[in-house]
């Protein structure tokens, strides 16, 4: 692994565990086992670590997401997706949502953590959708039941941030399908 990736991957655990603001430059050098100057010669500055570990974050999400749905007839993707979502907030690892969280600390909707939120969210709902579309579905449908089964997984990912983790969620799928 270079160090590039060495600092990536550990500014990625850093700041999902424990915030962006809170996770300072100095604390993500040594963490990395490496030193500010060195960061800043790859990034720049700790907006483009940032812009990287968010472009980390998203592609390891959609693969995963990806490989998660392939596993499963494309007619159930809406409960693949939700089993999906699911399954990730009940790992040991659930810190939330990297995505939501950034909104959360840089709220300005034209700051660059924000765009690339707002991107990956984008991006996940045009995978439902096209996947939808590819059973069968037509247009007009796939993307009504995909923003359903959006919807739902978000409001999954923030009750399980929140700890409410003791709903019944079994039958979930048949609401929106």
């Amino acid at each position: 692994m270079s160090i590039k990736e060495n600092i990536v991957r550990t500014a990625h655990d850093l700041f999902y565990k424990e915030g962006f603001h809170a996770s300072g430059v100095e604390l993500l050098a040594q963490n990395a086992g490496t030193t500010k100057r060195t960061l800043y010669a790859h990034f720049g500055s700790k907006d483009g670590l940032i812009d990287a570990v968010l472009d980390y974050r998203h592609k390891q999400f959609m693969d995963k997401l990806a490989a998660a749905l392939d596993e499963k007839p494309k007619a159930q993707t809406a409960r693949a997706y939700l089993d999906f979502i699911v399954d990730w907030t009940k790992s040991p690892d659930f810190y939330g949502c990297m995505f939501i969280n950034v909104c959360g600390e840089y709220a300005d909707p034209n700051s660059s953590p924000h765009q690339k939120s707002a991107a990956h969210k984008s991006q996940i709902r045009d995978f439902l959708r096209t996947r939808l579309s590819e059973n069968g579905t037509d247009k007009d449908n796939a993307q009504k039941l995909a923003d359903k089964v959006f919807l739902l997984g978000e409001g999954l990912i923030i009750a399980a941030q929140t700890g409410q983790c003791d709903m019944a969620i079994e039958d979930l799928a048949d609401i929106v399908c």
